[in-house]
């Protein structure tokens, strides 16, 4: 294997080492103003890496798509500009939710490395897990009082309960997990944010969701947030591969 592959597949096990106690990559979105008027640009860049808010850029070819939905739940344009950055002009007042997603690929550990494929042709496969990424961010354009944006309608997902474009220092932020569409109990979720005192800790797990896949976040400090999440399930058939492994983000910015 050449070195820029074996590099790439050092960073995604990282990503997905599961009973880790430090995170590997993880991916967000961040957009250069979530108040702009209607019609006004907005920036929105791809995260990836272990800090937040800023650390590597994502290889070509590792997104898998992004998009853009409005108030009416129709999808909006989005203009890329970069392999990270792509700009948004809101056409009308409302809440857009902006989701994006990692291209699902396996990753099977083998007796002399890693390989981004399946256990399928592998002869030496020792285990396999297949990862799906998913992240999403809001913009309110037009000032109005926002309301709460719908679904990315990504396998795993974090849904506020309320609105992120409201929160404010000192306030308590009710979320949902939801996986393939139904509250999820008992998935550890982490936050951090672009103020965060610790850089050998950068997440702080802050417990798992209840009965209801629904768990609080004390918002103690003003700027921009990110929420994490994860969880697996075993993959069939399991000649081709062991688990799925999923991942899901919300970023936004306390007043």
């Amino acid at each position: 294997m050449k070195k820029p592959a074996i590099f790439l597949v050092l960073i995604v096990l990282a990503s997905f080492c599961a009973g880790s106690q430090a995170y590997g990559h993880n991916f967000w979105l961040l957009v250069s103003d979530d108040a702009p008027k209607a019609g006004e640009p907005v920036m929105v860049e791809i995260g990836w890496g272990h800090k937040f808010p800023k650390d590597e850029q994502i290889k070509e070819g590792r997104l898998g798509v992004i998009r853009a939905l409005g108030p009416d739940g129709q999808e909006v344009p989005l203009k890329k500009l970069s392999i990270t950055q792509y700009e948004l002009v809101p056409p009308a007042k409302g809440v857009y939710l902006i989701a994006a997603q990692v291209a699902p690929d396996f990753l099977t550990k083998t007796k002399d490395g890693f390989k981004l494929q399946s256990k399928k042709g592998v002869t030496d496969a020792v285990s396999c897990f297949r990862f799906d990424m998913a992240t999403k961010t809001f913009v309110n354009a037009g000032g109005q009082k926002p309301g709460l944006a719908g679904s990315a309608d990504s396998s795993l997902e974090i849904m506020p309960l309320k609105n992120p474009l409201t929160q404010k220092k000192g306030d308590t932020f009710p979320l949902r997990v939801m996986f393939q569409g139904k509250p999820l109990a008992g998935a550890e979720v982490k936050v951090t944010h672009d103020n965060w005192p610790d850089p050998q800790k950068p997440f702080a797990s802050i417990g798992k969701t209840d009965a209801k896949g629904e768990i609080r976040v004390e918002l103690k400090q003003p700027g921009r947030w990110l929420i994490v999440t994860s969880h697996k399930t075993p993959y069939e058939p399991p000649d081709e591969c062991d688990e799925h492994y999923y991942t899901a983000s919300l970023t936004f910015r306390v007043r």
